[in-house]
């Protein structure tokens, strides 16, 4: 009587302990805490050209592609800023956007890009 009780302690005891390292190997971990959007726009207003006068927005994109030869990045700040950039233009220009993107993880510059309006 004595051996089965403790044949089932014994049992007892090794499914609750193979259900909690289970639990623990499955349990989602805590987010990467990357890059704060106050800062990604700091270091956004760092790279973007003359003529910016204020962010228009500033988001995550998850694997963002910058339509240019560089890789994927996961996560990506995007910052957009408004403007009035006279490239290709004589005289008054319509006004235009430029973003910028910072990785993500580590505030560094990926690529920058003009936006025209499509009402040329």
């Amino acid at each position: 009587m004595a051996s089965a009780r403790w044949r089932f302690v014994f049992v007892g005891l090794t499914i609750v302990l193979v259900l909690a390292l289970l639990a623990i190997r499955l349990w989602p971990t805590s987010p990467h805490v990357g890059l704060s959007q106050a800062a990604a726009i700091q270091i956004a207003w760092a790279h973007v050209d003359q003529g910016a006068t204020g962010v228009s927005s500033a988001e995550v994109r998850h694997d963002f592609h910058t339509g240019f030869d560089i890789p994927i990045h996961d996560q990506t700040w995007v910052v957009t800023f408004a403007g009035q950039w006279h490239l290709l233009c004589a005289g008054g220009c319509d006004p235009t956007t430029e973003w910028v993107a910072i990785d993500y993880d580590t505030g560094e510059w990926i690529a920058s890009q003009y936006s025209y309006p499509s009402s040329r």
